[in-house]
């Protein structure tokens, strides 16, 4: 991903996150996994020490994509669309392990 980040779009993405950390569901605050609107994918994670967004997809399969910057899961998060988001962003972008299957 070859994406210059602006500082003023990084901030905004991180008090975003902060708000939904503060204010959010419970899920939102425990950092659990984030229950998405119906669409291919299901359920979607971000490990911010590992930075590894897990994607539980509707099949019950789940894949780890590796080195994801955290502007990129909070971007998924707040997408329309979360199935054309992760097709543009994510899917042949990082690099990804199969985690489990359903």
């Amino acid at each position: 991903m070859s994406r210059r980040l602006n500082i003023e779009d990084v901030d905004a993405a991180l008090q975003r996150a902060a708000k939904k950390a503060v204010g959010g569901t419970r899920e939102e605050r425990s950092g659990r996994f984030q229950r998405v609107q119906p669409s291919i994918i299901r359920f979607v994670r971000y490990d911010h020490d590992a930075r590894a967004l897990e994607i539980t997809f509707m099949s019950g399969q789940t894949y780890r994509y590796l080195n994801v910057p955290v502007e990129v899961y909070v971007d998924f998060i707040d997408a329309e669309s979360k199935g054309e988001f992760f097709n543009d962003n994510v899917k042949d972008t990082f690099v990804h392990t199969a985690v489990r299957a359903g």
